[in-house]
């Protein structure tokens, strides 16, 4: 194999601009042109619908061929919608980071591939396969109320959905939306992951222990980096899921709904019953 290409999952909200930014420092990385490549989940269509990058006209594609021609940086649109219709040029593009001198390892790290089923994982890691390239999948996991708190209040802040000013009443018309549920279901993302990558393949981990010095080892240690204890004091791309508690009927709704989430993640990694704060308002050991 010539290199790793790093296939990060999200989940969304849950540190995944962490790992990316953690493994782009590395000696030997060259994560790309873009920080998310988002070009998998458009096909999904529904809440992912907006990724699909628009055509660009005639003029911009002989401006994006140019560039590309001269070795100067693309247009991102032009990129993504390159790789978007033809996905021979996306393994093309990050092979041809691995071909650069001293380079090991590259990936796209976009948190909304968490909804991309089984047989699109096993097409990325296919088609990586077939170019000599190893694909190592990572997921990280959040307690759902506090991920679907930091979800609402960024697509608030990003204006795709109004802000009342009451969070909890809008947690309440958001939680069971598609657009909620389409990252919120670890539980189809950890069937998926589990049906195409092997167990050293894959890295999959709670928000609540990635930052801490064992959870920083064992990242880096699977990656295949040296373990930095102190990364976990850097945020990136952070946003908070809000100080203030909600009321427990909320929760206590919000944990039923997503029952089947907790209770395929206790199977794998118990220590939520302690770690989600949530997690005390359903039965996990059904």
């Amino acid at each position: 194999m010539s290199g790793t290409f790093f296939l990060g999952l999200g989940g969304q909200k849950c540190g995944s601009s962490w790992m990316q930014a953690y493994l782009a420092r590395q000696p030997g990385s060259d994560f790309g042109r873009l920080g998310e490549y988002q070009i998998w989940e458009a096909d999904l269509g529904g809440p992912f619908a907006r990724y699909r990058v628009v055509e660009p006209s005639p003029l911009q594609r002989l401006r994006g061929a140019a560039k590309r021609g001269l070795g100067l940086a693309e247009p991102k649109n032009s990129l993504r919608w390159r790789m978007q219709t033809n996905r021979d040029a996306y393994f093309r593009y990050f092979n041809g980071l691995l071909a650069k001198p001293d380079v090991i390892r590259t990936g796209d790290i976009t948190p909304s591939y968490a909804a991309l089923p089984a047989q699109t994982l096993a097409q990325i890691r296919d088609g990586f396969a077939t170019r000599g390239v190893a694909v190592k999948a990572l997921f990280s996991m959040r307690d759902p109320v506090a991920r679907l708190r930091s979800h609402l209040r960024m697509d608030q802040q990003k204006g795709y959905r109004p802000a009342s000013g009451d969070e909890s009443a809008d947690l309440r018309g958001f939680f069971k939306s598609e657009e909620a549920a389409a990252r919120m279901r670890y539980d189809r993302t950890l069937d998926a992951l589990e049906q195409v990558f092997d167990p050293d393949h894959r890295f999959v981990c709670l928000f609540e222990e990635l930052f801490t010095p064992a959870g920083i080892a064992a990242f880096a240690a699977f990656c295949g980096v040296p373990a930095d204890p102190a990364a976990g004091a850097r945020q990136v791309n952070a946003r908070h899921s809000g100080g203030n508690a909600l009321p427990d009927d909320l929760t206590a709704e919000i944990t039923a709904h997503y029952a089947p989430v907790y209770r395929a993640v206790a199977r794998r990694l118990p220590q939520i019953a302690t770690l989600w704060p949530s997690a005390r308002f359903v039965p996990t050991n059904a």
